[in-house]
């Protein structure tokens, strides 16, 4: 048995009390350094071509799916690591940093692209939708556009639980299936939200 910061802790070598290992300091430092050439390529790229509302559309997208991947690898770690309690402590703030700053940025493009959608031209997307198809409007998209909000107070949340819980969510069932549930209600939502999205980008894409 092992105390440590006045919790008792079975001895296991899975999850013994070490600092973090250097090379996950670095596998992390790699990984937000191509998150962040990644987002300013696809920005570069959709500007060379004359097409800056579709790069942040790609880049919505992009960012959709690095929240997703990043709750689902805070559920990985939590539940499956073979890491020390700090180093698996460690991946866990990172990805819930990563996937909170994921959440913001995906709800920041997307505004930006609403500016575009709900022009007042008969070209414009929520026009093409309004003639072609208008359920994909309301509620599907009006849906997404509001209830999207929403997803920044929930994974901001659970970045707070994880850097407030630490190694507690190791120690207690509760803080553990706490963080792992909201977390996959978290990733429901996503999806769903993102279905509500998907429909009418297939009927009309949001065009600059």
């Amino acid at each position: 048995m092992i105390r440590f910061n006045g919790i008792l802790f079975i001895q296991n070598p899975s999850y013994a009390i070490s600092a973090k290992p250097k090379s996950l300091q670095i596998f992390w430092v790699l990984t937000i350094v191509t998150v962040v050439i990644t987002t300013f390529a696809i920005l570069l790229l959709g500007e060379l071509v004359g097409k800056r509302i579709e790069g942040v559309m790609i880049l919505h997208d992009f960012f959709t799916v690095v929240s997703v991947l990043t709750g689902a690898g805070i559920i990985g770690v939590l539940m499956f690591s073979s890491e020390t309690i700090r180093g698996s402590i460690f991946s866990m703030q990172m990805l819930a940093v990563l996937s909170a700053a994921s959440v913001f940025i995906v709800i920041l493009t997307g505004v930006y692209g609403y500016v575009y959608y709900r022009l007042p031209d008969e070209n414009s997307a929520k026009s093409i939708i309004n003639r072609t198809f208008p359920f994909a409007h309301a509620p599907l998209f009006e849906t997404m556009e509001y209830l999207g909000l929403l997803g920044s107070i929930w994974a901001t949340m659970i970045a707070y639980l994880v850097f407030h819980w630490k190694e507690k969510m190791f120690t207690y069932r509760s803080a553990k299936y706490t963080v792992v549930s909201l977390i996959g209600i978290g990733i429901i939502y996503a999806l769903v939200i993102s279905l509500t999205g998907m429909i009418p980008a297939k009927i009309a894409s949001v065009q600059g």
